[in-house]
């Protein structure tokens, strides 16, 4: 059993704009988080996205200040046996991330507190 789509839930926020491009509405659907998954995967399984492209996507010093090593030194992400996924690739994507984090308006330093937050529950996990 693989999950390719391990970060399938969260919030899907549709914004709509009126003909001069200002914003006239919007609409948000609400998904259960799977909560288990982040201490837990079945075999064959990975665990959220953002965790594989966080710790293989950033650079060496953002990898040094969250005191980050690789996907098999981390428990939430090595248990299961599947730390790739044909297809998936977690440095594109974790650029792309980042990039839509800036598209929504966080700056630097709120870029830096999320990515702690994610940094933060991997290294709980080896606690």
């Amino acid at each position: 059993l693989r999950n390719n789509n391990s970060s399938r839930f969260g919030k899907f926020t549709q914004i709509h704009f009126n003909d001069r491009f200002l914003v006239s509405g919007a609409s948000i659907v609400t998904y259960l988080l799977e909560r288990s998954r982040v201490v837990s995967q079945s075999a064959g399984e990975r665990n959220y996205h953002i965790f594989y492209q966080l710790v293989t996507g950033c650079d060496a010093d953002l990898k040094a200040k969250l005191k980050l090593g690789s996907v098999e030194s981390f428990y939430y992400l090595n248990q299961s046996g599947c730390t790739t996924v044909p297809g998936i690739d977690d440095i594109k994507d974790y650029k792309k991330m980042r990039k839509a984090m800036v598209v929504v308006g966080l700056d630097e330093e709120e870029q830096f507190t999320v990515l702690k937050l994610v940094a933060a529950i991997l290294h709980l996990g080896n606690v």
